[in-house]
């Protein structure tokens, strides 16, 4: 995030909404259905579920047109949303990466939505929602967001491996138990070259940092709160930091890893993924995967991921139906096809206990690995929400993993350079 970016926001907000909305339509009844423009992300099944609910949300009623728009990855929608709010011109409905919801309502691009809940009276219901997915849908004590598509991060572990190495054809439960795992599956030719490695550490700048921030939260520490207060100098982040750099140098039995291919092609053992990296590796896997919780070690804890709905609609009408729109894609059938088709999470109870997604998780129980980690969930750290905090904490983890820093310095300059990127961007 720019800092002249956010300038330019709080200045036109200081015009008052009159002045910031002025490209939007004036609050007039419309003759007949209201037409709404809903921005969306994600590729492949995922970008299908979503025009096909779409598709279906029109079909259903004739009281609102959705016009579904696709605005490239999340990064992209992030750009564009900023550019369409200075500019005036926004959508109604936005698929928003779950940790922006905070920087976006913090400046007031975001509806609240506390009056829609409170004024509904079809049953609708938000107790239903899942406490750790709807979590990160609020900002200062309302709720801007509602949970979608929704992932934790995975275990995924080569059980042919671990029993070829003798041991038990499970996840390792802990941190200790997961070095102690790498160093009996690690396999060296003569000249000590690994054959094969017990652990992949995933180097992506979309990823890397939310299999860290898990890490360190079964530590019992944190990146950074919801204050932006930033705690990677702190024992449990060092310790974890120390851990993985050790398998990667000491004990010589893990590697940075780019891909998943590591995985498949057997020269790890083990690796991290996405909720929805199942059915890819599942089913390109000529071995037996084992999908499991991340490694505890004073605690079971893990970030959630994915992203939710919010709405940036100016006019009252369209607000509306933007909130009709919204209830609709976060129903109990509409997750459930979501949830079937994807591999993403039930957000809700219902959706949960939903007939097909029950046959889903009957037919396929490997699957529900991510519904059984629900329980220890808690939102993403503030810093993914900085411009570049993503990037800032891969850098941190290449220091790491591929530079052989010393941890404690390569957490106290991650510290400083996420600290300057909060200053730029909010002071």
């Amino acid at each position: 995030m720019k800092r002249y970016v956010l300038v330019l926001l709080i200045a036109l907000l200081a015009l008052g909404t009159t002045a910031v909305w002025a490209g939007a339509a004036a609050e007039q009844a419309p003759e007949g259905p209201v037409k709404i423009v809903y921005w969306r992300s994600l590729t492949g099944v995922a970008g299908e579920v979503q025009e096909e609910l779409v598709a279906r949300f029109n079909a259903s009623q004739e009281k609102v047109i959705v016009e579904s728009q696709f605005q490239g990855a999340y990064a992209e929608i992030l750009q564009k949303l900023l550019a369409a709010l200075a500019a005036g011109e926004l959508p109604d409905v936005v698929l928003l990466d779950s940790p922006f919801v905070a920087l976006f309502a913090k400046d007031g691009a975001l509806v609240s939505l506390d009056q829609f809940v409170k004024k509904d009276k079809t049953g609708f219901d938000l107790d239903d929602y899942i406490p750790g997915l709807i979590q990160d849908g609020y900002y200062d004590g309302s709720l801007y967001a509602m949970p979608v598509m929704r992932s934790t991060p995975l275990l995924y572990v080569n059980g042919d491996m671990l029993v070829e190495a003798g041991l038990p054809r499970r996840a390792p439960k802990t941190w200790d138990e997961f070095r102690e795992f790498s160093k009996k599956v690690s396999k060296y030719n003569a000249a000590g070259e690994p054959i094969q490695l017990g652990a992949g550490f995933t180097m992506g700048q979309t990823s890397a940092h939310w299999y860290f921030q898990g890490a360190v939260y079964s530590f019992g520490g944190l990146v950074s709160d919801e204050q932006f207060n930033i705690h990677l100098t702190e024992e449990p982040a060092v310790k974890l930091a120390t851990l993985w750099q050790d398998m990667v140098f000491k004990d010589k039995t893990a590697m940075p890893s780019n891909s998943h291919d590591d995985f498949l092609n057997r020269k790890v053992a083990m690796v991290f993924g996405s909720t929805g990296s199942m059915g890819n590796l599942l089913s390109r896997a000529d071995f037996d995967v084992i999908p499991a919780f991340m490694p505890g070690q004073v605690q079971n804890l893990v970030p959630v991921g994915g992203s939710v709905l919010a709405m940036t609609s100016t006019d009252k009408f369209r607000q509306d139906a933007a909130w009709e729109f919204m209830k609709y894609m976060t129903s109990a059938e509409a997750n459930s096809e979501i949830v079937i088709k994807t591999g993403y999470m039930p957000v809700s109870k219902s959706s949960m206990n939903y007939p097909a997604t029950v046959a889903y998780y009957e037919t396929n129980p490997v699957r529900k690995v991510a519904v059984d980690q629900l329980q220890f969930t808690r939102p993403q750290a503030s810093v993914i929400s900085l411009g570049k905090g993503t990037e800032i904490l891969r850098q941190m983890i290449e220091k790491l993993l591929i530079g052989n820093m010393d941890p404690k310095k390569v957490m106290e300059e991650t510290s400083a350079d996420l600290l300057k990127e909060y200053n730029d961007s909010f002071k």
